[in-house]
């Protein structure tokens, strides 16, 4: 009878000594990353953390070291594996210091261990309009190159040469180049002497899913209802407005570009009116300063824009183009006139102008002096634009 409960009592702290192991293993299998999720950190980390070194330490490159970058550089991606490219890694002091006279952007090679010119060999592109894929593939083997320096402890940066022609010419005669290979630019490395902080560069508005524009994935500075339900509407018969006050407050948006490149500012200057054959016209201005200046002098065709979100109007007025997608970072959808005219589907209403007439203010045409406190230095650097509205839009 004893000996029959010490087996029972044995076997149970068997069972439950197992169900604790099998339990510390589960906690360890979640507490530690897999091999793959290992893998994935490693790697995305050394892209997220590489930065570009300009100084360094008084001390050479292993040749270890150097051929695993070059093999890095080796196993980029490459159009019909026609890898046409060479590299030629340069360790000589005389030519480090030569390299950085002949090339501006690279003059941290005179101080630098080591500098890799990545090189297209026009021996090995492809044939007609793809030949130029050379570039692209030796781009790629030149991101693998930085890459695999950051991984190996080593700092590098990237100084174009192609397509200088100067500089080029000037790489090819140092290095004895034939006419076959031609220099795309020299990456500088060594190990780092500064550690310069990465900079994060994600921005949301830089991404579209599908088409341009489309499916932004963060929230932006305004979201905007996405209502598409225009009506045509005869501006002469049924626009009820005062045009002394229509562009008071935050003012209107003015568009201007194709479907390349196109831009929006505020604009508080508006005249509304006719001209020539009772042609129903706007008449807007811009300062030479602004990004959409250039844009309204290369097409024929502009709109201007109502909107009752008054955020867009001061995003709108407060930041330029030139700086990033404005639309794009306000949630704004950009779309097309049969006529090419960009225009924002969130907008109330829409007048789709045709230009006829544009010029400068010229100074010695004021007749006042109440003009000039607008221009500190005494140029009337806006331009007017007179328009004939071809379509209104409206909801």
């Amino acid at each position: 009878m004893k000996t029959n409960i010490l087996s029972i009592i044995l076997a149970l702290a068997v069972v439950l000594l197992c169900i604790q192991l099998i339990r510390l293993r589960s906690m360890s299998n979640k507490a530690q990353p897999t091999e793959d999720q290992d893998a994935e950190r490693v790697v995305l980390d050394n892209i997220a953390t590489r930065v570009s070194v300009r100084s360094y330490q008084d001390k050479a490159v292993e040749q270890e070291k150097i051929e695993r970058m070059l093999r890095a550089g080796m196993a980029a991606p490459t159009a019909v594996n026609k890898q046409p490219w060479h590299f030629v890694a340069v360790t000589e002091k005389t030519l480090l210091q030569q390299i950085a006279a002949i090339t501006p952007n690279a003059g941290m090679a005179a101080q630098a261990p080591l500098a890799i010119v990545v090189c297209g060999d026009m021996s090995k592109t492809l044939q007609g309009v793809a030949k130029d894929f050379w570039i692209q593939d030796a781009s790629a083997a030149t991101e693998n190159i930085l890459l695999a320096a950051h991984a190996l402890g080593l700092g590098a940066v990237w100084t174009g040469t192609y397509p200088d022609t100067v500089r080029c010419k000037a790489v090819k005669e140092l290095l004895g180049l034939p006419n076959q290979i031609v220099p795309l630019c020299t990456v500088v490395a060594g190990y780092p002497a500064e550690k310069p902080q990465p900079k994060d560069k994600w921005k949301p508005e830089n991404v579209s899913y599908n088409v341009y524009g489309e499916g932004r994935c963060d929230a932006v500075v305004a979201q905007q209802p996405r209502k598409t339900d225009f009506k045509a509407f005869d501006v002469r018969e049924s626009f009820r407005v005062n045009p002394f006050i229509y562009a008071d407050g935050d003012g209107l948006l003015l568009a201007s570009g194709d479907s390349v490149l196109s831009n929006a500012m505020t604009i508080g200057w508006f005249n509304m009116g006719t001209l020539w054959d009772h042609k129903p016209t706007v008449t807007v201005y811009v300062r030479e300063s602004r990004h959409t200046f250039s844009l309204m002098e290369q097409h024929p065709w502009f709109s201007v824009m109502y909107f009752n979100d008054k955020k867009v109007l001061q995003y709108m007025g407060s930041h330029s183009g030139r700086d990033g997608d404005k639309a794009a970072a306000l949630g704004l959808h950009v779309a097309y006139t049969e006529n090419g005219t960009p225009y924002y589907e969130e907008a109330e209403l829409v007048l789709e102008c045709r230009m006829l007439y544009k010029a400068p203010f010229e100074q010695e045409s004021f007749m006042t002096d109440m003009p000039q406190k607008y221009y500190a230095k005494g140029e009337a650097n806006h331009h007017l634009y007179i328009g004939e509205v071809v379509n209104a839009l409206r909801k």
